[in-house]
C-alpha cells in the first residue's frame, strides 16, 4: 500500500512538472518578446544596467584574474615537489606530477571558462 502511494505521488509530481513546463513553453511561444525581455533582464542586459548575472560574471572574472598568478606559483611548487619525488624514486611521483598537470590545465583554462 505504501508503494502505491509513493507511485501515485511520483506520477502526480511528474504531471505537475510537465504541466508547468508546457505552460512555460507555450507562454514563450505565444509571447517571445516577453520571454526575451525577461532573459535579457536576468542576464544584466536590461535598461537599468544592474542586476541579474552581471555581478556574478564580474566576480568570476575577478576570481579568475586572481587565481592565475596564485595557481602558477603553486604549480611551480608542485613541479618541484614532484621532481624531487621522481629523483628519489618514490612511487607517488607520477601521481603528483599528473595532478600538477591537471591543476595547471584548470588554472590556465579558468579565464576562458569564466568568459
Amino acid at each position: 500500500m505504501f508503494v502505491c502511494l509513493t507511485a501515485r505521488r511520483a506520477r502526480l509530481l511528474t504531471l505537475a512538472v510537465g504541466a508547468l513546463l508546457v505552460a512555460a513553453l507555450s507562454a514563450s511561444l505565444f509571447a517571445p518578446e516577453v520571454a526575451e525581455a525577461a532573459l535579457r533582464s536576468a542576464a544584466g542586459g536590461g535598461g537599468s544596467g544592474a542586476g541579474g548575472f552581471d555581478r556574478f560574471v564580474r566576480f568570476i572574472n575577478k576570481l579568475a584574474d586572481f587565481m592565475i598568478p596564485v595557481g602558477a606559483a603553486i604549480s611551480v611548487l608542485g613541479l618541484i615537489c614532484g621532481g624531487m619525488l621522481f629523483q628519489a624514486g618514490d612511487q607517488r611521483a607520477g601521481r603528483v606530477l599528473g595532478l600538477v598537470a591537471l591543476g595547471v590545465g584548470i588554472v590556465l583554462m579558468s579565464k576562458p571558462i569564466a568568459a
